[in-house]
């Protein structure tokens, strides 16, 4: 039930946020928010605990080349298994509230992009 109740704040939060964002493509490492946002937790240092923050529900995140960090709006329990992988995100980017609306998430596996099964978010 917490869980739930925080993602429809989030969801609310950036709802008016959705209609200016701009599509596009993130390319970065994925991280879980709670850990790199309070410590700057990243890298394969970090994986088992990013997992299991993951697992637990904590939002999951991109970080790009220059050091931006983007909270990904989709179930974290998705990235299960990836976290820490070089990933790229295409969605609606909001640069104010620095978060994507994830429409399509690919993670590189042995030199290959690899898509990430998003589950259904309901409207």
């Amino acid at each position: 039930m917490k869980k739930t109740l925080v993602a429809l704040a989030l969801a609310l939060l950036v709802a008016p946020a959705w209609v200016a964002a701009d599509q596009k493509t993130v390319e970065g490492e994925l991280v879980d928010s709670l850990c790199f946002l309070n410590m700057g937790a990243k890298g394969e240092g970090h994986k088992a605990c990013g997992e299991k923050c993951a697992t637990a529900g904590f939002p999951v995140g991109i970080v790009t080349a220059d050091g931006k960090h983007y909270g990904i709006l989709a179930p974290a329990s998705a990235f299960k298994g990836v976290i820490t992988a070089t990933a790229r995100v295409q969605g609606n980017v909001d640069e104010t509230n620095h978060t994507i609306v994830a429409m399509k998430v690919e993670v590189k596996k042995d030199g290959k992009w690899v898509e990430v099964k998003l589950p259904a978010m309901p409207m």
